[in-house]
């Protein structure tokens, strides 16, 4: 019993987390993803001066039934966002390519650190057709400083998680 009381309230956490949606063109499939985070949990800790970072890890798997998933793509997408007391904004900085923007709106930081719109995930010739594939993006929330030790990883938790398959149309 305790057993399915548990699965029912993983399954009801994972559909409450957010939203995942897999899109593709002739040559690429794209990812679009929104984490239900209200926007009270950034700003309390921005208003206070601490730093917010969103750590976004996409993972495409082929599906195997017995086997484990074969792991074809990861990627990690690091949102942070830094609050400038003084002028009252927000450096919003992509970790990844190292573009950064000053807003003064809360809402735009807020649409930066809980959505991936339109991300470039892999090349679709890399995948087969008439084949199963998952695709995985969980999100980490850090606040403050980024520890880049190595065993930093070892206690992170993983605030939201989406799962989706998907085949070649």
């Amino acid at each position: 019993m305790a057993v399915i009381f548990l699965t029912a309230q993983s399954v009801a956490f994972a559909e409450d987390s957010g939203e995942l949606q897999i899109r593709m063109d002739q040559q690429v499939v794209y990812c679009d993803a929104t984490i239900n985070k209200g926007e009270e949990t950034f700003l309390h800790l921005l208003k206070d001066g601490i730093p917010v970072t969103t750590i976004w890890k996409i993972k495409v798997s082929k599906l195997r039934e017995y086997w484990l998933n074969k792991d074809i793509a990861e990627i990690v997408v690091i949102h942070r966002v830094v609050p400038d007391l003084l002028s009252r904004s927000w450096m919003l900085i992509d970790e990844a390519s190292g573009i950064s923007r000053r807003v003064y709106s809360t809402g735009e930081l807020y649409r930066f650190l809980s959505r991936m719109e339109n991300l470039s995930v892999l090349d679709r010739s890399l995948l087969l057709d008439q084949t199963a594939y998952q695709m995985s993006v969980s999100v980490v929330i850090e606040h403050g400083e980024i520890n880049d030790a190595w065993w930093s990883d070892l206690w992170t938790s993983v605030d939201a998680e989406l799962v989706k398959e998907f085949r070649l149309p």
